[in-house]
C-alpha cells in the first residue's frame, strides 16, 4: 500500500499491480473500496496475460477505505476525477486508460471530460451516464420486464417504509443494496457466488451519503458528445439500470464500442470473467 497527498491536502491510498502501460481502475460504490476490484482483477489479469502488458492502478476515493476523510463539499465526482489526475501526475504517467465499474463510471466520464489530453481510452463496465431518477425510471422498468419490475418496486417500497428514515448504519446499507439488487441480479445459480465474492461490502465510508445524493442528481448525457477517445461500453443483459445506461452511452458517445453479455447481471468480473476479459484485453491493446 502506498499513499500520496492531493493538492487540497487529502492523503489517498493507492496500489499498483502488473507492468506496462497504465490502466487506472475506478471501483463502484459508494459503499465500496478498491480492494473489491483488486480481488476481481489482479489474479484474473495474471491469467489473461493483462498483467504482463498493463499496470493496473487502484486507489480508494477520498473519504473511503484507507484514504483520509475530506470536507463533505469535496465528495463530488468532478473532484474524484481531479484526484485521479493528480495521482496520474504523482506517478509520472502522461496518457492513461481508465477502467471503471458501476459508480466508477461517473468518475471515469468526468475524467475524460475534464482531462481529455491525458485520457487515451475508457472502458465502462456496468455503468451509466445518468443517475437522476426521472430520466432513468421508464427505461429501467422497461429493461426489467413486468415480473422483475413488480419485485423491484416492492423491495424499494419495503426499504422506504422500514429503513429510509433510519440513521446510517451497516444494517441500513445492506437493506438499501438488497432493494437495489433486484434490478441487477445475477442468474439464480450464480447469486451465491456473487454474494460470497465480496463479504467486506458494503462499507460505511465517510463519503457514502454525499456520493449517494450526487448519484441521484448527476446527468452527463448532454456532455458525452465531447468525449473523443475510444470508449468500451460493456454490460450484462440482466443489469436493468445499466441496460438503460448503456443505451444512453451508445447513442451519444462519438466513438463507442458496445458489448452486451447475455444473461449476466451487475458483476461481470465475477459472473462471466472469461467473456469480460476477452472483450477488455483487445480494447485495451488496440
Amino acid at each position: 500500500m502506498a499513499t500520496f497527498t492531493t493538492s487540497d491536502g487529502i492523503e489517498l491510498r493507492y496500489e499498483c499491480r502488473g507492468n506496462g502501460s497504465p490502466v487506472y481502475v475506478c471501483q463502484g460504490g459508494p459503499n465500496n473500496v478498491c480492494d473489491s476490484l483488486i480481488a476481481d482483477l489482479a489474479d484474473l489479469a495474471d491469467l489473461a496475460g493483462l498483467a504482463d502488458s498493463y499496470m493496473l492502478i487502484f486507489h480508494d476515493y477520498r473519504g473511503s477505505g484507507d484514504s483520509a476523510t475530506a470536507p463533505a463539499t469535496s465528495y463530488r465526482f468532478d473532484r474524484l476525477a481531479d484526484d485521479l489526475d493528480e495521482l496520474r501526475r504523482h506517478l509520472g504517467h502522461e496518457s492513461v486508460s481508465v477502467l471503471a465499474h458501476s459508480m466508477g463510471g461517473f468518475v471515469a466520464l468526468e475524467y475524460a471530460l475534464r482531462h481529455p489530453n491525458n485520457c487515451s481510452r475508457v472502458a465502462l463496465v456496468g455503468t451509466t451516464p445518468c443517475g437522476a431518477s426521472r430520466p432513468m425510471a421508464i427505461p429501467v422498468l422497461r429493461a426489467l420486464g413486468p415480473l422483475r419490475a413488480v419485485k423491484a418496486l416492492m423491495m424499494a417500497a419495503r426499504f422506504l417504509v422500514l429503513w429510509s428514515w433510519r440513521p446510517t448504519s451497516t444494517a441500513r446499507t445492506k437493506a438499501m443494496y438488497a432493494s437495489m439488487g433486484v434490478t441487477q441480479e445475477a442468474r439464480r445459480e450464480l447469486r451465491t457466488k456473487v454474494a460470497a465474492a465480496h463479504p467486506e461490502l458494503g462499507v460505511d465510508n465517510d463519503n457514502s451519503p454525499h456520493l449517494m445524493r450526487a448519484i441521484g442528481s448527476i446527468d452527463l448525457r448532454d456532455d458525452l458528445d465531447s468525449i473523443r477517445c475510444p470508449v468500451l461500453v460493456l454490460y450484462g443483459s440482466r443489469d436493468a439500470v445499466m441496460v438503460a445506461g448503456g443505451q444512453m452511452l451508445a447513442s451519444r458517445l462519438p466513438d463507442a464500442e458496445v458489448r452486451i453479455l447475455t444473461d449476466v447481471g451487475h458483476e461481470p468480473f465475477v459472473e462471466a470473467p472469461a467473456e469480460t476479459f476477452a472483450t477488455l484485453c483487445p480494447f485495451l491493446t488496440s
